[in-house]
């Protein structure tokens, strides 16, 4: 009976974080590590959690998410621990999302004890790679540190209406990929239509320092697709790059990004004790306002790391804040006098 009244508060409880009415199955994925596997005997014993539903060891994410069906709404509990991957998890199940345990507060990596999934294996190239629909993650560590130019990104989305809720997604963690172009925290492909990131840490401030020309935290790369409608809301995006041709973001083709582009009340933070970031959002072609739109609502830009939000002036970057034109949402030192 005890497994029969978690159920069903857990069911309301997932409702409402999800936002939706119905929640099929529910798994748990649970570390084997000696610090964490009370967790096991817990969900056993004092939760009476039936066996068939607890995945173990550092696979336990992606076994878990096997057992999920498409289109019921199914979910993946994460319990703290960090999950190293040698292989990326292929999120190929619509309407199938992944908890983790921990909270809302992702600040960290997978070195401190949040409920955090990463690879640190070469040829890795993307730790979660999302290609469906309607799928959502909260309170996750999403890191990828593989030491090889082919270690992508900690999250690759390539299909619409997904939602990202108080999760760290950080890549380009280790030297071989911060020197690659392509590396990144997050890559949207031209399938991701319409994403929500919200509370969200994008990119990290303490690892390795990012020196790839026209790097971006968040890479955008797949011509002609006119990617839509995507919205930051409450992010921080973080770097650490000392390369003047850095970016926060990167948008590399003809026609990657579409209309609807809005980051709302996003901090963008680029640490650095040399040289600073010449703008946040590179455009490797021009394309029409019409075709290519992102607008900044109530954001700002330490300008101790990055000097500028764009320096290509292709009419693409728009924002609400206060003083005008290039200057809005800069940082500036507060003064002293009164």
């Amino acid at each position: 009976m005890k497994w029969q009244t978690y159920e069903r508060y857990l069911r309301n409880y997932l409702a409402n974080a999800l936002e939706i009415p119905l929640v099929g199955k529910i798994m748990f994925a649970v570390p084997d590590d000696s610090s964490t596997s009370l967790y096991q005997e817990w969900f056993r014993n004092d939760m009476d959690v039936p066996a068939e539903l607890i995945k173990t060891g550092s696979t336990a994410p992606a076994d878990a998410f096997e057992e999920l069906t498409n289109d019921r709404n199914d979910v993946v509990l994460v319990a703290p621990g960090a999950y190293v991957q040698t292989a990326e998890i292929a999120w190929d199940k619509r309407n199938t999302h992944m908890i983790g345990l921990n909270g809302p507060n992702v600040g960290g990596d997978y070195s401190e004890f949040g409920a955090a999934i990463y690879t640190a294996t070469a040829n890795v190239a993307n730790t979660i790679n999302v290609s469906v629909a309607n799928c959502q993650f909260h309170n996750l560590i999403i890191n990828n540190a593989g030491a090889h130019a082919s270690n992508v990104s900690a999250v690759k989305l390539d299909s619409y209406g997904c939602r990202f809720k108080n999760c760290h997604i950080a890549g380009a963690m280790a030297a071989t990929q911060a020197a690659a172009v392509l590396a990144c925290s997050l890559w949207i492909r031209g399938g991701g239509m319409y994403p929500i990131f919200e509370d969200c840490i994008i990119g990290h401030d303490v690892w390795t320092t990012r020196t790839g020309a026209n790097q971006g935290v968040i890479l955008f790369n797949e011509s002609n697709t006119q990617t839509n409608g995507g919205l930051f809301r409450r992010c921080q995006i973080l770097s650490v790059c000392e390369t003047a041709t850095g970016a926060f973001v990167s948008i590399v083709g003809n026609n990657v990004l579409g209309r609807g582009w809005v980051f709302d009340n996003c901090v963008f933070n680029n640490y650095t004790t040399g040289t600073t970031m010449n703008q946040a959002f590179y455009e490797s072609a021009s394309n029409s306002a019409d075709d290519r739109t992102i607008l900044l609502k109530s954001c700002i830009l330490n300008t101790n790391g990055c000097d500028a939000w764009q320096d290509d002036n292709n009419d693409t970057v728009h924002g609400d804040m206060a003083i005008a034109n290039a200057a809005g949402g800069l940082s500036a030192e507060i003064s002293d006098s009164g």
